[in-house]
């Protein structure tokens, strides 16, 4: 064997050697994220009812923003709201009052009657993402504490008298709970 032919042999070891170290390498970073990143089995409509939140109530906010409409969705869940995501964007109360019948929604889109969106809009599909990244994977937990449950745009005016305490605000929306003493500000 020529010295050439030797040189270019032990040049093509060394490169098979190197993406053989490099794939085994990534490979093995690839399925520990896999273990650690298992998702869940995802409901499609119950998919369709967070992402419609969270794009009618922040879709034009930031990845936190709207993760944080999801997590407070998720923890009316826990909480006893409804038991999926859907019974709680679309719980409803009828109150009768004087003649009148008036319907109170948990989140104002549903009682203004707004239907799906347009789902081939981008901030749509930022929703999407931000949905299915919390039903199979539970992400997000750190936006928000277990016990957010209510938020409200800056836009609206709330009653001084809303008993409920404020724990953070992101975006155009500050985030409240029900207890005392978990307040951040």
């Amino acid at each position: 064997m020529t010295l050439l032919k030797f040189k270019n042999l032990l040049s093509l070891m060394f490169i098979t050697l190197c993406l053989t170290m490099t794939f085994n390498s990534q490979t093995r970073d690839d399925i520990l994220k896999m273990e650690q990143r298992v998702a869940h089995r995802v409901d499609p409509k119950q998919l369709a009812c967070l992402a419609a939140n969270i794009f009618y109530e922040a879709g034009h906010e930031s990845t936190e923003g709207k993760a944080a409409v999801a997590r407070v969705v998720m923890n009316r869940v826990h909480s006893g709201f409804g038991n999926t995501p859907c019974k709680v964007v679309y719980q409803a109360t009828v109150v009768h009052k004087d003649d009148e019948v008036i319907k109170m929604c948990q989140f104002s889109w549903v009682c203004e009657g707004k239907g799906l969106p347009n789902t081939h809009d981008i901030q749509y599909q930022n929703s999407l993402q931000v949905a299915y990244d919390v039903l199979a994977f539970d992400s997000y937990k750190e936006v928000l504490p277990r016990s957010a449950l209510f938020f409200h745009n800056l836009s609206a005016s709330i009653d001084s008298s809303w008993p409920y305490h404020k724990i953070k605000k992101i975006g155009n929306h500050i985030f409240y709970s029900k207890q005392n003493g978990k307040n951040k500000q």
